[in-house]
This record gives C-alpha cells, structure tokens and sequence, in this order.
C-alpha cells in the first residue's frame, strides 16, 4: 500500500505546482538563459537529460537522479558562447555538483552565470548616450530522497538575478522558483548490469520578475523523459536517452520539443555522443542535430558538443565544452 500511495502523492504535488504557474494572462518571458542547456553531454545528446544517468549537471536536468550514481560526489565546470554568429560576448558559464549523505539523501548545488556583451544607449535622435553591461546570474541548490529501492524525489530553488540596467527608471530585478523532479531506475536483464530509467521535472515554477513596473513570467516547463543504459561489457557502454517536454509558460511562448540522443563509452576512456533535437519552428524554436566527444581519465572527464543548425539559425556554431570531477577520486568507496 505504502509503494502505491508515494507516487500519488508526488503526481498530486506536481498537478497543483503546474495549475499554480500556469493561472497567468502574461505573454513576456524573462531570463530566456534559464532555459539553455547548462553542459556539454547533453548538448551533445540533442539536449536529452530528464531521465540520463547522473553526473555533476545532474541539478539542471533532473537533481533525484544523483542518488543512483556510483559516485560519492560529483563537481563539473562547463562553458558555452551562445549564438555567437549572430553576435559577439554572450556566454553561458556553470558550475555545478552534487554530493551524497550516506545512501538516501543527497544535496545539489550550481551556479550559471549568463554573460552578455555591452549594449548602446541611444537617446530619440539615435545619439549612443551612454552604455551598460547587462548582468543575469542564478543559484541553484536542492535536496534528494530516496523514496524506495528504485524512486527518488528532489526539490531544487532557484534564486535569480538579472540586472538590465538601471536607465528610465529600471533596477535589478530578482526572483525566486523551484524544480521538482522524479527519478525511476530499474535493472534489465537485456544484457548484465543493463538498468533503464525514467525521469520527470516541472522546472522554474515560482515568482515573476519585475523590471520598472512591469512583472515578466520566467520559462516554466515540464520534461518526461526515458533512458536505457547498456553495458556490453566493462570496455563497450551504450546509452540511449529520448525526452518530451513542453514549455507552459509564458503562454506566448508555449511550445513543444523533444530530444533523442545516444552515448557510446570505448575503452571506458573515449565518449561519442549524437543526436537530434526537434522544437516549433512556429515559435522561433529550431530543429538542429548535435554531435560530441570526451575522454575519461579515471573519475575525471573533459567533453565537447557541437550543434549541427542549418545556415539561418542563431544556432548555427554553437559549441560547448565542459569538465567535470568526480569525488570518488578522492574518497574510499565502501
């Protein structure tokens, strides 16, 4: 009875979080970098995550999935230029990780930090009067439960900070939301230690931001998304991962998307990844391939992606490199 009652409870929690949000008549959506995926193995993965196997960017994408990792703790770095044919000085740095109290509960913390280049302030002649560097950074830090043997549950906060300048009567604005996620992973008997997992989060549910006297919706959206990790043998890994998800808010900017994408581990030491992410061109979301590579050196790991956007696309070139860390380098595994 009690196995039945938890998932009830955690599908009641998230009916209400996405009725709350989605109660609103506004169009304008805020802090779009909330929105971009934060590391190079998932962009290299058509931007799949909700239910991939943990690492240490596993507090964007889905936090109740680092209660399943071998790994102690986890800390990455990664950085990403974003739309840079289209403009020069935007970026997207985060640092993120998690760590694990005992085999039940575990904290996640990061940091994204969206850099912009310097904008021009013209006065009604075109005159450039003076000039500004927008500045836009979050906090992200969560806590994970083991529900079960194979369910967990995470709760993740989001405080943001986005300063668009302060002319014409604007100051820095802030917000605060939060994720809840869910994380299902069981063995297969497809080939030896073979699991398969599914994952589900409603992300950036909370606050509005105010600029001036004006409150902007921040993007809320909701991912389910399915995993299958087979290892061939210690030296051959193969993950295949496949996402739905649905951006509810602002509801000017409502849309659908998916990702598939697939993780091939030779030698336990070189990583190739690819994939394909589909959005709604309609609502100016674009439909692109990615591709990507790293390389293992024990716990610790370099990677790289690479969008494949057609020649009109502000993706077009867009690359992302990441590293990352694990703990267990450091601490005795029991």
């Amino acid at each position: 009875m009690k196995k039945l009652y938890i998932p009830f409870v955690i599908l009641s929690i998230l009916s209400f979080a996405v009725r709350a949000q989605t109660n609103t008549n506004s169009d304008s959506e805020a802090a779009p970098f909330l929105g971009l995926t934060p590391d190079a193995r998932s962009a290299g993965m058509g931007g799949v995550g909700t239910a991939l196997s943990p690492d240490a960017f596993s507090f964007y994408h889905n936090a109740a999935a680092t209660l399943f990792s071998k790994e102690k703790g986890a800390v990455g770095f990664s950085y990403a230029p974003w739309m840079r044919n289209l403009v020069s000085g935007s970026a997207l740095g985060s640092v993120g990780g998690f760590y694990k109290i005992g085999s039940k509960q575990s904290i996640v913390a990061g940091v994204r930090d969206f850099f912009h280049p310097d904008m021009n302030i013209s006065d009604e002649n075109g005159n450039i009067t003076d000039k500004f560097t927008p500045n836009e950074w979050v906090i992200d830090l969560g806590y994970s439960r083991l529900l079960t043997k194979n369910l967990s549950m995470a709760l993740t906060l989001h405080y943001i900070h986005s300063d668009m300048g302060s002319y014409n009567g604007a100051d820095a604005a802030s917000a605060v939301t939060f994720d809840i996620s869910v994380y299902y992973q069981r063995k297969t008997s497809l080939v030896d230690s073979a699991t398969w997992s599914v994952g589900l989060q409603v992300a950036n549910i909370g606050s509005k931001i105010k600029y001036a006297d004006t409150k902007y919706d921040l993007p809320g959206k909701i991912s389910l998304g399915g995993a299958l990790n087979l290892p061939f043998s210690k030296n051959h890994i193969l993950n295949c991962a496949l996402d739905f998800g649905y951006q509810m808010i602002p509801s000017g900017s409502s849309n659908f998307y998916a990702g598939i994408g697939a993780e091939y581990t030779c030698m336990k030491y070189a990583v190739l990844r690819a994939g394909y992410h589909l959005g709604d061109k309609d609502k100016g979301y674009d439909n692109y391939g990615s591709v990507g590579c790293g390389l293992r050196y024990h716990e610790i790991s370099g990677d790289f992606s690479y969008l494949l956007a057609g020649s009109d696309s502000p993706l077009k070139n867009s690359y992302q490199l990441s590293i990352g860390i694990g703990f267990g380098l450091f601490c005795s595994k029991k």
